[in-house]
């Protein structure tokens, strides 16, 4: 198989590491995990995890892990709201200033919070005409529209060390997703938390905000905003 079609997950909690690959058809083809604070045995460091299973994933599957996607649970994520007074339907007639509207919202939190990486954006709820919805509604001649935002950030320190641990073996961070957040999304605690990451990233959550274009077979929020002022 195509070693591009292959996604690599790396899971990482207070007393346990977990690495997977699943493919284009969200098969898992590698799972192997860790508890690596056990009171009984020495504690195990995420980068003696990382020499033993990247190895393996390598050889087992023939492939070289270039980069890989984080399930991070972490006490140094915080969450921020932010209610968004504008009122898009009136002043904005093109779909592009709402988009630029949005990413230059993000730009003023993210040079508020320097400290802090931006890793989820997400609109918790739309405001329209004084009701609110979850997710977009399709209706017709809409007066107002305001939203609430929620963002997820992880600790620049934070991130510098897993990039500093990652870059030993090469391998560059895709994407980072919060586990509180991917487990939010999980209906049936059977299924492997790496496979809801998978279906986020390709677009389930329809009210996250995705400033870098996907293949996806979702719509994405965008998508949907656009064909709602279209």
């Amino acid at each position: 198989m195509d070693d591009l079609k292959k996604k690599i997950f790396l899971l990482i909690k207070q007393n346990y590491f977990a690495l997977i690959v699943i493919n284009e058809d969200s098969k898992i083809l590698f799972n192997e995990d860790l508890i690596h604070d056990n009171p009984d045995k020495r504690s195990i460091s995420l980068n003696d995890f990382l020499d033993d299973k990247i190895f393996k994933v390598e050889k087992d599957l023939n492939f070289y892990i270039k980069d890989i996607h984080l399930i991070i649970e972490d006490k140094n994520f915080i969450n921020f709201n932010l209610s968004l007074i504008k009122d898009f339907k009136n002043n904005f007639d093109k779909t592009n200033d709402v988009l630029n509207e949005i990413s230059n919202i993000k730009e003023t939190i993210l040079k508020t919070n320097s400290d802090f990486h931006l890793i989820h954006m997400m609109i918790n709820r739309f405001i329209i005409d004084e009701k609110y919805y979850l997710e977009l509604p399709n209706q017709k001649n809409k007066k107002n529209l305001f939203l609430e935002i929620k963002f997820i950030f992880l600790k620049i320190e934070r991130l510098i060390n897993l990039k500093k641990t990652l870059s030993k073996y090469q391998i560059n961070i895709k994407k980072i997703f919060s586990y509180e957040y991917v487990k939010s999304f999980k209906v049936d605690d059977l299924k492997n938390i790496s496979l809801v990451a998978n279906e986020l990233d390709n677009g389930l959550n329809k009210n996250e905000v995705n400033f870098v274009e996907k293949n996806s077979k979702s719509m994405g929020f965008f998508e949907k905003f656009f064909k709602f002022f279209g």
